[in-house]
């Protein structure tokens, strides 16, 4: 849970629904795995305290969402 932050508060959200929730778009979401797109926050956290990459990734892209939103807008 230490990789999620502020992010707790959605950590039972499937992660590409909460990419969608914090303003990210389609784009986002298709960038990570297709086997990671259904899988909840909090999962893929462990996943990526444990050394996994790609849920360091789907991490990022969630914690980047509103700022890619903000510059680029919802895409």
């Amino acid at each position: 849970m230490k990789k999620l932050g502020n992010l707790v508060n959605i950590k039972d959200n499937f992660i590409a629904d909460a990419i969608r929730e914090r303003g990210g778009g389609q784009g986002q979401v298709s960038q990570l795995r297709s086997d990671y797109q259904n899988i909840r926050v909090a999962e893929l956290a462990n996943l990526a305290a444990k050394g996994d990459t790609d849920a360091e990734t789907a991490i990022k892209i969630l914690k980047q969402a509103r700022k890619k939103r903000d510059k680029y807008g919802n895409q």
